[in-house]
């Protein structure tokens, strides 16, 4: 089996798994991580945070988009991403790779 370890995946968000529509993202400049912000049934909004995840690479011969952080809930959308976009930033500083792109 080929494992496809240089290969990143295109990001389809799982809106229904979610629980929120999407009405923006972003991508770290590695694309290996990206947020997605919306807005909730309830008219508030919120984010997550999803990262390409090599862990199980051995085992299905690829990476997977996982979710690693949901974010808050917040009255405004700008509040939503401006927060969300912090979580980005200090998610890629926390990940090896990202700070090397």
């Amino acid at each position: 089996m080929r494992i496809r370890q240089d290969r990143i995946d295109k990001f389809e968000f799982p809106e229904v798994a979610e629980g929120f529509k999407e009405l923006a993202r972003e991508f770290s400049p590695c694309g290996r991580k990206v947020i997605v912000i919306g807005i909730k049934p309830d008219n508030t909004f919120t984010y997550s945070l999803f990262n390409w995840d090599l862990s199980e690479v051995e085992y299905i011969g690829s990476g997977y988009w996982a979710p690693c952080y949901k974010g808050e809930i917040f009255s405004d959308f700008d509040s939503a991403f401006k927060k969300a976009a912090l979580d980005l930033k200090t998610s890629i500083a926390e990940n090896e790779y990202c700070r090397l792109q």
